[in-house]
């Protein structure tokens, strides 16, 4: 396991202690005082990555095995009993060593987002700020705009924030600081493309499955309409004047002189109901934008909730490790099955009209 204390800064020169605050290059895993790395804005090795020259760990004396204990933590370097399905130290599975194992190029002891724990205790979630789970691309980050380990939304840590959402952690974690600190949201436009099946990809399966069910009931009383009222009374209109085509294929004077037929010859009521279709896109379009802001803090409000629920029923670490596993992070095979049945909807005016 990579111990910084009594390394030094490459920027300051100065020894790392116990409670100093450390970031790593995601590259290279070069240790820098947080002040340090937010002056350069860069490593200081950049222009030896991926050469023999860059910078890494010095080599450290393996200690000798202890007896029972012979499974290894990939993670924080900790041995085992052959039995052990999460490490007793950190809480990592021990069952797949590409999820436990540290991400090549890795420091081991390092928390997302730079820094290192005091007295050298393992981070509490994914190893390297790995998108807050272990086994991860690690992201690059910028000391300035990424919340430390220890700092805390709404009383709950952003390391124990990270190991729950797991996928796009960086944005995630960025965007919940701006809004307690500041007050700043980001719009997010895969809620409002497809608002819905983001909210049951990111596990809020309860606002997901109510809002996929009002616009799916919106989209089909939309075709309805359109094929069994709409279309009809304009082909029945195109053909007592003598046009021929369709209502998207005529010009801007026989637009005009269909409008004019419409107004003469239908209700009220007709009219109201062939301008269903436009009001039901305008309230899918409101529908749209509304979850566009709003998703991000629904989201943060679902991760707080969750999070500060696993902390009060859990005290073992490897617990604490498999409740965020399990009830953190996406469901990506329903977000599958949503793509696949939007696709097949689309299909099925036009096989059954």
């Amino acid at each position: 396991m990579t111990d910084y204390i009594g390394m030094k800064c490459p920027v300051c020169g100065e020894a790392f202690t116990a409670e100093d605050d450390i970031v790593v290059c995601p590259i290279c895993g070069a240790p820098y005082h947080r002040q340090c790395y937010a002056k350069v804005g860069k490593c200081v090795f950049e222009d030896k990555h991926g050469t023999s020259e860059a910078w890494s760990p010095p080599k450290q004396k393996s200690s000798p095995e202890e007896p029972g204990k012979t499974k290894k933590c990939l993670h924080c370097g900790s041995l085992n009993s052959d039995q052990a399905l999460f490490c007793d130290h950190c809480g990592q599975s021990l069952v797949d060593s590409r999820q436990s194992g540290p991400h090549p190029g890795e420091a081991p002891n390092h928390a997302p987002f730079g820094g290192q724990r005091p007295g050298n205790e393992p981070p509490p979630y994914g190893p390297y700020g790995q998108n807050g789970f272990p086994g991860g691309p690690p992201p690059f980050y910028s000391a300035a705009g990424m919340p430390g380990p220890n700092d805390t939304i709404d009383d709950i840590p952003a390391g124990d924030l990270a190991r729950f959402v797991q996928s796009n952690t960086p944005y995630y974690l960025s965007v919940f600081m701006n809004l307690k600190r500041f007050g700043r949201n980001r719009f997010n436009f895969c809620a409002f493309l497809f608002p819905g099946p983001w909210m049951l990809y990111r596990k809020l399966y309860k606002a997901g499955s109510i809002v996929t069910a009002v616009m799916f009931s919106l989209y089909i009383a939309s075709a309805w309409i359109t094929e069994h009222f709409l279309n009809p009374i304009i082909q029945f209109l195109l053909l007592q004047t003598g046009m021929t085509g369709d209502a998207q294929t005529l010009s801007i004077e026989q637009m005009q002189r269909l409008a004019e037929l419409m107004m003469e010859n239908l209700s009220s009521s007709q009219i109201f109901l062939m301008a269903i279709p436009t009001l039901i896109f305008f309230i899918e379009l409101i529908m749209m934008l509304v979850f566009g802001f709003l998703a991000n803090r629904m989201y943060l409000k679902h991760c707080i909730r969750k999070v500060g629920a696993i902390r009060k029923e859990t005290t073992r670490p490897s617990d604490n490790a498999m409740r965020m596993q399990e009830e953190g992070g996406v469901n990506l095979a329903l977000a599958v099955c949503l793509g696949i049945c939007y696709l097949i909807l689309s299909y099925i005016p036009s096989i059954f009209y």
